[in-house]
């Protein structure tokens, strides 16, 4: 059948399922406790919410020891950030984990480090989660510090409870990394992945 040929009904009885169907989703989503779905958009840095499985993703590059402020991060990027190549921004979808762990210290107080002299992990204490989406960027309210279309969510450690409500210092923190897609590490991932 041609698509001129459809008749008025057939499309209206389609919408109106979908449409249906849509609100029910959306419903069921909200009663079970859901944050987000993968097809709600993002508008605000908060709204990103941090992926259950991902401790299975990529390391996008070896854990970090921080001295000044004893702690351990761990740096995780899923699938879709890892097909990147040197010299290109990273594609919409792109999600980024930041995991802070404070460093072991002895009971006089020093960091303790591992016979490679790298800090020991203690507990958990943050996670931070980056993603990037189509016109994020432009979406944000006026005054907003430029990080390109990255939207940031901060939570403690059950990857659950909000840490913060105000992103400035993250968009500060990334604002003079443009060049890069505003990310941390991106030459040491990219010499790391290519040897």
């Amino acid at each position: 059948m041609k698509p001129g040929n459809i008749k008025k009904t057939t499309i209206t009885k389609t919408l109106a399922i979908t449409t249906i169907a849509g609100l029910s989703a959306i419903t069921i989503g909200c009663s079970t406790g859901m944050h987000k779905s993968k097809t709600m958009t993002a508008k605000n840095d908060g709204d990103i919410m941090v992926p259950a499985n991902y401790r299975s993703w990529p390391k996008f590059v070896s854990t970090v020891d921080k001295m000044k402020t004893g702690q351990v991060r761990e740096i995780y990027i899923n699938k879709t950030g890892m097909k990147t190549q040197k010299g290109n921004a990273f594609p919409d979808g792109t999600v980024s984990i930041m995991e802070i762990y404070g460093a072991q210290k002895s009971p006089t107080g020093e960091l303790l480090k591992d016979s490679k002299g790298k800090l020991i992990k203690g507990k958990l204490s943050k996670v931070f989660v980056m993603e990037k989406g189509a016109g994020w960027g432009s979406k944000q309210a006026k005054g907003t510090i430029n990080n390109g279309d990255w939207l940031y969510g901060a939570y403690l450690a059950d990857a659950k409870t909000p840490a913060t409500k105000d992103f400035t210092s993250c968009r500060s923190c990334h604002a003079p990394l443009a060049d890069k897609d505003y990310i941390f590490r991106y030459d040491e991932h990219f010499d790391t992945a290519m040897h």
